[in-house]
């Protein structure tokens, strides 16, 4: 289940931009843990791709763990963006399949990402 929260009534351009940077997806996985999307901001994506390291190099690896920059909160626990591999995984290791099955169905019309955009980051699975 997913629900999008984006009010964008009568608002001008710059009220639509800000609202869609603030917005937010709520999923919820197979072991119905819910789990907040919100679109990460230019200095959380550089300090995340930084955390991947030499991993970054790594299509197969990147594309798994590049759905993680988007979570938030897990069953309204905030969860920053990682900054370091270890953080990294284990985020992976705490949503496990379930979870990163649902962000992936999650992100597609959301935050800008195109349904092709995320299934090619699955097929480097």
């Amino acid at each position: 289940m997913t629900k999008v929260t984006v009010n964008q009534t009568d608002q001008t351009p710059s009220q639509q931009i800000v609202a869609q940077a603030k917005a937010e997806v709520v999923t919820t996985d197979e072991r119905g843990r819910e789990i907040k999307l919100r679109k990460p901001g230019p200095l959380n994506k550089l300090r995340f791709f930084d955390a991947m390291g030499e991993s970054s190099a790594n299509p197969l690896w990147a594309g798994i763990v590049a759905q993680l920059m988007y979570v938030s909160a897990i069953d309204g626990d905030a969860v920053p963006t990682p900054t370091t591999k270890r953080e990294i995984e284990a985020l992976y290791q705490r949503l496990d399949e379930e979870g990163m099955a649902a962000i992936g169905a999650a992100l597609p019309g959301n935050f800008g990402l195109s349904k092709s955009e995320v299934d090619e980051a699955t097929a480097k699975k």
